[in-house]
């Protein structure tokens, strides 16, 4: 059990319900968190420095801790604070704080969204990208501008929207009007966009904002072509209904197999396309009553690649899962695996060693048969045979002779145990040695057990007188023997 000393003398006290919150966000955000518990201030670029986060992963850890209530930034003060709070126990501020006192900003912005009045919470938002993200506020009016010419939804744009392409913006260092004109002049420029592929999935209407998000995402962040995502759409066939969250988790694992490109993407899928047919074939020869195959049989087939075997041994496994009344992909990984861990990669080494391992079981089932042992061979049986074979190095005859002379006993392989021990430390190499010991064996053994029957045999009290001799009798009577000598 592991305690922890809490006796500490300066100590930063953090309520149970955050502790809580913290232990479900990433590495980074914890980081973000403890910096401003420890520090009074500081830039962005020096939390980032002394944290050692990098600028995307600190603003993705900043949004975090915001979407769980533990902090919120505060720009009212005109600077940007990170304010703690309680997730449980934070109220809403907003109606105690007053507007941001940049008016004609406020004025440009709320001109743009016309008719849609502005709350503080949308103001809050803007400020928070010229604060936070480090946006000019012209940069910022273009950016709304933009996303209320974008969005389906014209001036009724959602905040999480601009928020997400402010900060796609913000990674690329967008912070000046030129470089924010160049960047829609070639979004306009790129060939579809959302709505291309919305199309390729046979969906006709306009994407919507969360859509958006998804293929500035998949562009922007993950570095896919337009192409590589169009032609990661037809592996959405499977789907019933293709949609973009979807197609998002097909991109997920393109991105992290490094398919970026149109030709690498074309390429991933040609390959798992024959993988696919390659467990097709396995599933129908296992007698799978379905053929689809899930991650998990890919999961599977990968690893057995990265073994280093091919489908001719994957074959070979397959037919041996089915020889042995086991016809599942689980049984197949045991033995491939059991395979690998022997050092066998190759279809011939693995038949060899079969071979040679049947060869093996038809030598015990003799040893046990010439013993006397009716029953199936167990991994005990084995290991005695091995023994037997390899530390005491005898040969298969001298095996089955010992086996021979054990016959009958109570236990038999204990018995042979018992002589093959003593005839490795007699020196015995031949079958003809080994009769020799047996036979010198029995006559010795013949011999003593002569000898303890004579010296366990019981006799009469007339037997035992006569055998026995009582020493002053004895002595009278040489006495009385010489006494008639001398008279003599």
């Amino acid at each position: 059990m592991i305690k922890f000393d809490k006796t500490i003398w300066d100590m930063a006290v953090i309520p149970k319900s955050v502790i809580r919150s913290l232990l479900t966000v990433g590495e980074a955000s914890i980081k973000v968190y403890l910096y401003g518990l420890l520090r009074e201030e500081g830039e962005p670029e020096r939390i980032q420095q002394e944290t050692g986060i990098d600028k995307t992963a600190f603003w993705e850890a900043v949004d975090e801790l915001q979407k769980r209530g533990l902090l919120f930034l505060d720009a009212s003060l005109g600077d940007t604070r990170m304010v703690f709070q309680n997730k449980e126990s934070a109220v809403l501020r907003e109606a105690e704080e007053s507007l941001y006192k940049d008016a004609s900003f406020n004025n440009m912005l709320q001109a743009l969204f016309s008719d849609r009045e502005l709350s503080y919470t949308d103001y809050k938002v803007f400020y928070e990208l010229v604060d936070v993200y480090g946006m000019p506020r012209p940069v910022v009016l273009v950016l709304a501008e933009y996303c209320i010419g974008k969005s389906r939804t014209g001036n009724r744009v959602s905040m999480r929207y601009i928020r997400e392409t402010a900060k796609t913006w913000a990674k690329e260092g967008i912070d000046t009007l030129e470089l924010a004109q160049q960047k829609i002049s070639a979004i306009h420029a790129a060939p579809g966009g959302a709505q291309d592929i919305l199309r390729s999935l046979k969906i006709n209407r306009l994407p919507t904002e969360q859509e958006e998000v998804l293929y500035e995402k998949w562009k922007e962040e993950w570095g896919f072509s337009h192409e590589a995502i169009h032609a990661a759409t037809a592996a959405t066939t499977g789907a019933q209904y293709p949609t973009f969250k979807y197609l998002d988790g097909i991109l997920k694992n393109l991105y992290g197999a490094k398919r970026l490109s149109s030709v690498a993407v074309k390429e991933y899928f040609s390959a798992t396309g024959q993988m696919d047919d390659t467990i097709k074939m396995l599933l129908r020869k296992l007698s799978y009553p379905r053929l689809t195959v899930s991650s998990e049989h890919r999961m599977k087939y990968l690893r057995w690649q990265e073994m280093g075997f091919g489908e001719k041994e994957m074959d070979f496994a397959c037919a041996c899962a089915v020889s042995a009344g086991t016809p599942s992909l689980e049984y197949m990984d045991t033995l491939l695996t059991g395979w690998k861990s022997q050092g066998l990669v190759g279809e011939a080494d693995i038949q060899a060693y079969l071979e040679q391992q049947a060869a093996k079981k038809e030598t015990i089932k003799k040893m046990l048969e010439t013993a006397g042992v009716k029953k199936r061979i167990s991994r005990g049986d084995e290991r005695s045979y091995e023994k037997f074979s390899g530390k005491y190095g005898f040969p298969d005859a001298i095996i089955l002779y010992a086996a021979a002379c054990a016959y009958g006993l109570s236990a038999p392989l204990k018995a042979m145990d018992t002589i093959l021990s003593r005839w490795k430390e007699t020196g015995v190499h031949t079958l003809e040695e080994a009769k020799r010991q047996d036979e010198d064996f029995r006559k010795s053994h013949a011999a003593r057990k002569r000898m303890s029957d004579i010296a366990e045999r019981t006799y009469s009290e007339q037997e035992l007188d006569a055998l026995v001799k009582d020493p002053i009798a004895n002595y009278q009577n040489i006495k009385e023997t010489a006494d008639k000598e001398h008279n003599i």
